[in-house]
């Protein structure tokens, strides 16, 4: 069948919208082109992935010239051109667009991405829709080899598309966030985003953790800043190669992600390391949170190719009160060192500075009872 398309010419590009001005504009509008990744969104394509059945489910918002990959798994993609993209053809329609198989379809045969990696053979994308017919973006369902979808499958295609709508449309982000996001134009944004994590790299991390340095201290709340490091990160590459590396840092950023809430500030903020800020987030509630992080990084497993199947980290955090006279700097200072220590104490933990007494509180994800875990420590000197 392949062979008999070829010979009937190129592939078909998708037309404009009839209202492309002003589903570009309305797509301007949300404001979500070129920003980092969120768990609400990721969440949703993990479960198109278990649910269908399928390796591959992204949330596509379609522009001008590409579509941009808000969230994606299965395959490592930020973005493709728009004029080779199914979404393209799939926000043309008010319905779930089917394709079964691409071999057998003159709109695709002969798709790059169809002939060659990723081989795209199976294809269902839901279009996300805007009011009476502004169609921005689909949810699909992707596989490498052809196939057919149920209703049912269909149904709940349909169901999590609906879903991703009314993520996009829900201000969850934090007024940081917000106003990063509002103030500088696509390509900007594009600068603050690390390209292999898809957070916020160093740059706009630090510039979302001033503005919500400033809210606090107008407000008086706290915030608490953690810094993670991945154990060994040097040995991993050292055995596996910096391929795998890549692999474990990706694994580590979702991980991360996966357990803040959707205000919180994620940031790769260099090498194997992350930085995390949690607004309104107090001593007791820190400790809580640093508690189930280290139990998720512990059981969480690599689903990495000749690599290694488990990956620890050393956390160091502290909570500030801006509104009392607290230094941002200084703030950073306290968490870095504090990750240091943790370092030093072994590794695969965590320790809490608590200034001004520098009294620390250490944990390790070990599974050793409450009676028989370290105790409070004052360490006079972390240097």
């Amino acid at each position: 069948m392949y062979s008999m398309l070829a010979g009937q010419g190129p592939m078909i590009e998708a037309p404009a919208c009839p209202r492309e001005p002003e589903r570009l504009s309305f797509l301007r509008a949300l404001r979500i082109l070129d920003t980092p990744i969120e768990e609400r969104f990721e969440r949703i394509t993990r479960l198109v992935c278990t649910t269908l059945r399928v390796p591959i489910a992204a949330i596509s918002l379609v522009d001008e010239r590409r579509q941009w990959f808000k969230s994606i798994a299965g395959i490592d993609v930020a973005e493709t051109p728009r004029d080779i993209s199914f979404c393209g053809h799939a926000i043309l329609r008010c319905e779930p667009m089917v394709v079964p198989d691409s071999l057998e379809d003159e709109r695709f045969f002969d798709n790059p991405l169809v002939v060659d990696e990723p081989f795209f053979r199976f294809y269902a994308g839901y279009p996300l829709t805007f009011g009476t017919d502004i169609r921005i973006g689909t949810l699909c369902a992707i596989d490498r080899i052809p196939r057919e979808i149920s209703e049912d499958q269909l149904a709940v295609l349909s169901d999590l598309g609906k879903v991703a709508e009314s993520e996009i449309t829900n201000a969850a982000l934090c007024d940081a966030h917000r106003r990063l996001v509002e103030e500088l134009e696509d390509a900007e944004r594009a600068a603050l985003i690390d390209p292999l994590s898809r957070l916020w790299n160093r740059a706009g991390g630090e510039r979302l953790l001033e503005c919500e340095w400033q809210s606090a201290r107008r407000s008086g709340k706290p915030i608490s800043i953690a810094f993670l490091d991945i154990d060994d990160f040097k040995g991993v590459n050292d055995r596996y190669g910096h391929q795998v590396g890549d692999e474990v840092l990706k694994h580590f950023a979702r991980v991360i992600l996966s357990g803040q809430r959707p205000y919180d500030i994620v940031s790769r903020w260099g090498g194997e390391e992350f930085v995390i800020a949690m607004p309104g987030c107090d001593e007791r509630d820190l400790l809580n949170v640093l508690e189930r992080r280290i139990k998720a990084i512990r059981k969480t497993r690599l689903k990495i190719t000749d690599g290694p199947n488990l990956a620890t980290a050393s956390i160091g955090a502290c909570t500030a009160y801006p509104s009392r006279g607290d230094d941002l700097k200084v703030a950073l200072k306290r968490a870095d060192r504090a990750m240091y220590a943790a370092k030093n104490a072994g590794r695969n933990r965590y320790v809490v500075d608590e200034a001004p007494d520098l009294r620390k509180e250490t944990r390790n994800d070990s599974e050793r009872s409450p009676e028989t875990r370290e105790p409070h420590a004052r360490i006079a000197n972390l240097g």
